[in-house]
């Protein structure tokens, strides 16, 4: 059985195995001298290693993004389990960083989490998993994040948008000379949060790069959850939510927004002051009496500590090709260096992709942190062509087969919104059919297909 139990200082499957001392897979060696089968064969991950997962084939291991500081960011890639045809998919959790194994063995992937009665952590297969019709590559950014790390210490350090976007331009060339078949495969960039922000400015940077004919990196689309990307806006909007549950009063909501109000043009005013992030998140998210931002109605939070221990045992740290690197579900050090980055927006670059390319933004109706409102507040105020369309469209029931109301969406251009009925922040985690059939009809056919639905006494929806 895979069960994992912390004890002392050692991680313990049933049989007692420790972190080894190997060095980690660094494949970019490999890739620069056209050893590319020895590459993949190095990095494929052993499914005997899983067996309650039935674990398809997968890859693992690390690529250099930047020679001379020596920045080298870890992946898991999985090829999709039921096409081999399949869209690429990159997914990049937020926090900012928060490793993308959460999103991994917590809301999508063909791993899941399993906690038995004796408090065992397993790794399971998921039975929604995004790896079946896509091809899911999940990669720990920036460095310092998950496996992730710099050999240049704060030098290595990528704190802003134009070095996280650089060092994941430089890791997907990479990975296209290792993977050389899913050039001819459509690319969707995506994540939730606070990737939000890395996202927009990485897939923009990319359409940048095939403008100036430099790549030819297939990009089709974006799609994002809970997406935390025009901050000047996001943070006043954040307490329409908080007052409309009912959480805080009216003078407290208009309290609350002067601050967030003045914060921003404090920085706009001295925008080279030293900020830390810390300090920014405890004035513009004051505390409310919450248990959770993540899902108002669950309460339920994400088990990072988990996805910790998972990762971190000797069974998966050999199987995925670490070494003896150490592995950060949440790096708060380095959280706190993102405060001159918070209060900027990337908004120009979202007009940009919106009018160029498949853009999903979707939400979960109980996610606090970054709520449907917030979201939508930002899209209203997003200079793109559709944006007086967008403000005046009306929103669909997306009804089931079965006649239950799974959310509700709206499609402008090539624009798709969607916010998912009974989720929150982790939306994938929390309604994981849902959100497979989304991104399923988002990929195929642009938005949600509508379904005509005969109600007696009630209407007919398209």
């Amino acid at each position: 059985m895979l069960g994992y139990l912390l004890t002392l200082s050692c991680l313990h499957f049933v049989t007692t195995l420790c972190v080894g001392e190997e060095e980690p897979l660094l494949l970019t060696p490999y890739l620069n001298n056209g050893s590319i089968e020895q590459a993949r064969k190095l990095s494929s991950v052993d499914p005997r290693d899983f067996p309650l997962a039935e674990l398809n084939e997968s890859y693992a291991g690390y690529i250099t993004a930047n020679q001379t500081l020596g920045n080298h960011l870890f992946f898991w890639f999985f090829p999709s389990a039921n096409n081999s045809h399949a869209p690429l998919l990159v997914w990049l959790n937020g926090g900012p960083m928060i490793s993308s194994m959460v999103g991994l063995l917590w809301e999508n992937g063909p791993l899941e989490i399993f906690i038995d009665d004796m408090d065992y952590l397993y790794l399971k297969k998921r039975r929604h998993s995004w790896a079946d019709p896509f091809s899911m590559l999940y990669v720990d950014s920036p460095v310092g994040a998950g496996y992730s790390y710099t050999e240049s210490g704060a030098a290595g350090v990528r704190a802003t948008h134009e070095g996280i976007t650089l060092d994941l331009y430089s890791f997907l060339e990479q990975f296209y000379v290792m993977f050389p078949e899913y050039k001819h495969r459509e690319l969707y960039i995506g994540g939730q949060s606070y990737a939000g922000k890395y996202i927009p400015h990485f897939a923009h940077y990319i359409h940048q790069q095939i403008q100036n004919k430099k790549t030819d990196i297939p990009l089709t689309g974006i799609y994002i959850g809970g997406a935390f990307y025009d901050p000047p806006v996001q943070n006043v909007a954040y307490f329409e939510y908080l007052y409309s549950m009912g959480v805080i009063s009216h003078a407290q909501k208009r309290k609350y927004q002067r601050v967030a109000n003045q914060e921003l043009e404090n920085f706009q005013k001295n925008s080279k002051k030293k900020l830390n992030m810390i300090d920014i998140q405890l004035l513009v998210l004051p505390y409310v009496g919450l248990f959770t931002l993540d899902n108002y109605v669950t309460d339920e939070q994400v088990r990072i500590d988990d996805v910790k221990i998972i990762m971190s045992s000797g069974t998966t740290s050999k199987a995925v090709h670490v070494g003896n690197r150490t592995f950060v579900s949440f790096n708060l050090e380095l959280f706190e260096k993102f405060g001159q980055e918070f209060f900027v927006s990337v908004k120009p670059e979202m007009a940009v992709l919106m009018n160029s390319y498949k853009v999903l933004l979707f939400s979960g109706d109980y996610d606090v942190i970054v709520s449907s409102v917030t979201v939508d507040m930002a899209v209203q105020t997003t200079p793109w062509t559709g944006q007086k369309s967008y403000n005046q469209t009306r929103r669909t029931a997306w009804v089931s087969e079965d006649g239950r109301v799974r959310g509700f969406y709206s499609q402008t251009d090539r624009f798709c919104r969607v916010v998912v009925k009974g989720a929150g922040h982790q939306t994938p985690r929390d309604q994981p059919e849902t959100t497979l059939d989304m991104m399923m009809q988002f990929v195929e056919h642009g938005c949600i297909t509508p379904i005509k639905h005969n109600f007696r006494g009630g209407q007919k929806h398209f």
